[in-house]
């Protein structure tokens, strides 16, 4: 017996090939009914019996599923789709970052472009080039940031997460001008 059906769709609603990326859903008895005085909300989230989680997924050949990001944070720059937490889990492989965040932030030329926010290890050094190098042994060109902010302590929300809300505002607050 089954307890859950999980399936991963593009943006027509088709499932996706092996290691395509697309919105998990998933559809069982543990899955909510409705958001709570929010129609808007709950249709958009429940389709066709199933629930769009806003995660981004793939399923490889051998039918191991990966998280990839969340759908909401996916950055759209020069027409690649690139998903933060892959940046973030490589930045936080070098010795020196205790802490990363990956942002969209707005540009003219390319949309968007991938904007980084580190915290060093107590007493590391770490230059903004130095970390763009380490960016460059693993991802592709398009996923480098364009910029590598380093911050003394990430703003949190109030159950302990990243506030990537906030790291755009400050971020645009500290620039009136694109960043390429």
């Amino acid at each position: 017996m089954l307890f859950h059906n999980i399936r991963i769709l593009n943006e027509d609603g088709n499932e996706t090939g092996a290691d395509e990326v697309g919105e998990l859903a998933i559809q069982g008895n543990h899955a909510f009914s409705y958001y709570w005085k929010n129609k808007n909300a709950t249709e958009d989230t429940l389709k066709d019996g199933w629930l769009y989680t806003g995660d981004l997924a793939k399923k490889d050949r051998e039918g191991y599923y990966y998280i990839v990001g969340r759908k909401k944070e996916m950055i759209i720059t020069g027409g690649e789709n690139v998903y933060p937490l892959e940046i973030e889990h490589w930045l936080c492989a070098h010795p020196s970052i205790r802490e990363a965040a990956v942002v969209g932030m707005p540009d003219e030329k390319w949309g968007e472009v991938v904007t980084a926010f580190i915290v060093l290890e107590e007493g590391a050094v770490l230059g903004e080039q130095e970390a763009k190098m380490h960016c460059r042994q693993k991802l592709g060109g398009y996923k480098i940031p364009k910029v590598i902010k380093t911050i003394g302590q990430m703003p949190k929300t109030h159950v302990g997460k990243i506030d990537k809300k906030q790291l755009k505002e400050v971020a645009l607050a500290a620039s009136d001008k694109p960043v390429s």
